[in-house]
Formats: C-alpha cells, sequence, structure tokens
C-alpha cells in the first residue's frame, strides 16, 4: 500500500505528451433482527468505475486507463490479502469481494477496508487532475446479509457443469452492485452500507458511523443504509 504514490508518479511519468491532449468531458431487502445466525453471516463489497468511456473512449488517453486499471489492481491485491475474504473478482470497470463476517469485528474490518479503497480513489483522481484528465467516479457498495439456502427451482435453472461453489453466503439480488451503482449520484455520497451492517457492529462503531455517514432510506430498493465520504491519509 505504501508504494500507490509511487505506482501514480511512475504512470504520469511515462514519456508521452499530454499538452495537446483535450481530456473528455463530464457532460429482495433483507430483514434484520436483533439477533444473528452469525456462522452464517456474509458480505458483498462492490467497486464500481461508473464514468469507464472517459478511460476507454474515443477521447480517452492512455495514461486516463493505466491509472484506472491500476487503482483496480491495488483494491483488489487489498481484498486478496484479508483473511476473511473468500472470493475476489474483477472485470474492466469493478472489483467485487464476498467476506465470511460472522461477527462486529469482521463487518468493521471489512468497512476499514472500503475506506482504504475509497481513499485510494482519492489518489488516483487527484494525479488524473492535475493532468486535467477526467477522475474517476467510484461507487462503493457494502452489504451484509445472511446465507440462503439454495431451493430446488434455483438448481434447475443451473447450467450443465456449472462451477459456481456454494460453501459461501451469495447475495442473489446482488445488493452490493444495486448499492454501488446508486452511489455517487445526487444526494448520496461514494460509500453505501446496508443497515445489516450497521446492526451488526457494537456501540462505538455505531456512534462512528452515526457521526460520519448519513442514514437514508432508498425506496427503489427498499433499504436503510448509511452513506458517506471517508478518507484516510493511512496509505
Amino acid at each position: 500500500m505504501k508504494d500507490i504514490r509511487q505506482k501514480i508518479a511512475e504512470i504520469l511519468g511515462r514519456e508521452e505528451d499530454l499538452s495537446e491532449f483535450d481530456p473528455a468531458s463530464a457532460d429482495d431487502m433483507v430483514e434484520t433482527y436483533d439477533e444473528y445466525e452469525y456462522e452464517e453471516l456474509y458480505s458483498d463489497l462492490y467497486v464500481m468505475v461508473k464514468n469507464i468511456d472517459d478511460f476507454y473512449g474515443t477521447h480517452s488517453h492512455p495514461k486516463a486507463a493505466s491509472l484506472l486499471e491500476s487503482f483496480l489492481l491495488e483494491a483488489m491485491v487489498l481484498l486478496k490479502e484479508d483473511p476473511e475474504v473468500i472470493v475476489v473478482e474483477s472485470g474492466d470497470f469493478f472489483v467485487r469481494s464476498t467476506s465470511y463476517t460472522p461477527d462486529a469485528e469482521a463487518v468493521m474490518h471489512l468497512f476499514e477496508n472500503v475506506v482504504m479503497i475509497n481513499s485510494m480513489a482519492e489518489l488516483y483522481n487527484q494525479a488524473l487532475q492535475d493532468v486535467e484528465l477526467e477522475p474517476m467516479a467510484i461507487g462503493i457498495g457494502l452489504v451484509t446479509f445472511p446465507r440462503e439456502v439454495i431451493n430446488e427451482e434455483f438448481e434447475e435453472e443451473r447450467q450443465p457443469g456449472s462451477d459456481i461453489e456454494f460453501d459461501y453466503g451469495i447475495d442473489f439480488n446482488n445488493t452490493a452492485m444495486k448499492l454501488a451503482i446508486i452511489a455517487n449520484s445526487e444526494e448520496i455520497e461514494p460509500i453505501i452500507v446496508n443497515d445489516m451492517a450497521y446492526d451488526m457492529l457494537i456501540d462505538i462503531d455505531k456512534a462512528f458511523f452515526e457521526t460520519n455517514l448519513a442514514k437514508d432510506f432508498l425506496e427503489d430498493e427498499e433499504l436503510t443504509v448509511y452513506h458517506g465520504n471517508i478518507v484516510t491519509d493511512d496509505i
């Protein structure tokens, strides 16, 4: 993590002339309870770059794409190094993970990963803006959910030879991705956390959420969430 600034500098230091470059312009609700079956709780984290066309579109610049790819790689490395993370996936515009989060400590640790990733995004965006390139529009969704039993109907719909594993919890509603899409738009900040993740926390961490994140209800998703834009210099 300590060499992120160096990696950014190396990308920006490549011999490419930016002086004549014209940068692109940026014209089912899970019911919560007071007590959980802790051994059955998991959390999904979804990090999305929402303006991917600014990096691979007609007017994009190679250094912009390199910075975006570096950010996604660093986010993926951070999650892969977390022993509680079970699965990590990535694509051209996203990184997602599923973690085993049986208690408050595990949920808060995952939220710390969220803050680190959001802080990395700020560093990369500052580098992009310094050379007059469009910054990344980052959306981050964090969702805690109980493991669901796979019903027979779903099993029948699976493709023959599917290699999907069901030894861990899967949010079949893709709630973290939906929250990442909503994040960083209108009145919602880049980080969104669902209420089950909040409910899992101990009182001191709940107080931190209440101080640094805004509580809101998303009518379309029928979800109570906490959203904010927390960054740290500890990267």
